[in-house]
């Protein structure tokens, strides 16, 4: 995956001073339909965090797939599935505890595509201490009247390394969270305003290159192995119904994104550099699931996690995974069946495995085949 990436410091900045006029637009409006021929989906995601839908802009390979996106900012406020449901934004990413809330509470959304995995050097979050800290992966109990900075909560971020230190002995009740911006937790870790800090990419990258200020104490895949909890891409049910065709366009070109930076990670990285506005040369990306195809074991093990140490609504322990996700959509699937695990999906595959949309009973789509 060898790729020359062209310099757009200066037009991405007026992109962003442009996306901070148009979004309020965007999501009050009613859907954007097509655009000479292409449908346009509108896309939620924040301009500093990673996401294959950016990088398959910077690669390019939305052109001629008929299908675009139109960035209109990240779900804060009102969470994903919500806005989902409302028809505000039609495609979003987001962890999948948040899928399980929306759909306890009906929310019409599926999602259609599998997105990060972990690995020992590519994890989906790292932890991270000021340098010298006594706080190690031997020694996690030096936690216990610390301070952890967490850019949210009932998420990965904080829920991933609750279960975590649990697991190690740590008694929770005796460690603080603090919630900050992650772009901020550098520097509130050298000021000792934390004790330790989770991070994604691409700031895993920028934190490693300063091993005189910042130390990796663990990773998440000491906790859930090679699994990484997926962010599923998820859609709009009624945005799926109106553009089956744009939406297997859109699973097909997020899998060859996917399949593209697992083989160019230090390319990938660069990418995520320049579409995240951090140095090129320091940053870090996720691996993904190949082939964008969703399974079983990595959003099964959600419901575990948060009946462990998060807040579950009433009513999510009857849901399943089948029930939220679907491969009907994916160009590389040969059935509408969630994989069993990623144990499965091992390899890239050469070429599409299906001529159209499976059926699906999240989804009804009349075109769709049996």
């Amino acid at each position: 995956m060898s790729i020359s990436v062209s310099k757009r410091s200066i037009r991405r900045i007026s992109v962003l001073t442009a996306l901070l006029v148009v979004v309020p637009a965007l999501l009050t409006g009613c859907g954007l339909g097509k655009n000479n021929g292409v449908v346009l989906f509108r896309f939620a995601n924040s301009p500093t965090a990673l996401s294959l839908v950016r990088m398959a802009d910077e690669l390019g390979y939305w052109n001629h797939s008929g299908v675009r996106p139109q960035y209109v900012g990240p779900a804060t406020a009102v969470p994903a599935p919500q806005l989902l449901d409302e028809g505000k934004i039609d495609i979003a990413t987001g962890m999948f505890n948040g899928d399980i809330d929306g759909k306890t509470k009906k929310f019409k959304f599926t999602a259609i595509a599998s997105s990060m995995l972990d690995l020992p050097d590519e994890p989906h979050m790292a932890y991270f201490t000021k340098a010298g800290s006594a706080i190690t992966k031997t020694n996690l109990k030096a936690l216990e009247g610390r301070t952890i900075g967490v850019s949210g909560f009932n998420s990965c971020v904080d829920l991933v390394i609750k279960q975590y230190l649990k697991k190690n002995g740590v008694d929770l009740t005796k460690v603080k969270f603090l919630q900050l911006k992650e772009e901020l937790m550098p520097a509130a870790l050298e000021r000792g305003q934390i004790d330790l800090g989770v991070f994604h990419p691409p700031l895993v990258g920028v934190l490693l290159s300063k091993p005189d200020k910042f130390t990796e104490a663990v990773t998440s895949y000491e906790d859930w192995g090679p699994l990484g909890g997926q962010a599923p891409y998820v859609a709009s049910n009624a945005w799926l119904q109106k553009n089956p065709a744009a939406a297997r366009a859109f699973v097909g070109v997020i899998a060859k994104t996917a399949n593209w930076a697992n083989a160019h990670p230090k390319e990938s990285a660069i990418i995520a550099g320049k579409t995240t506005g951090y140095p090129v040369n320091q940053t870090t990306n996720w691996h993904y699931a190949p082939n964008a195809l969703l399974d079983k074991a990595s959003l099964q093990l959600w419901w575990d996690l948060t009946t462990d140490v998060g807040k579950p609504l009433p009513g999510s322990d009857q849901l399943r995974p089948e029930d939220i996700a679907t491969n009907a959509f994916n160009p590389y699937a040969k059935s509408a069946d969630l994989l069993d695990s990623q144990e499965q999906n091992s390899q890239v595959l050469p070429g599409e495995q299906n001529g159209g949309i499976f059926k699906t009973n999240l989804v009804d789509i009349a075109e769709a085949e049996k």
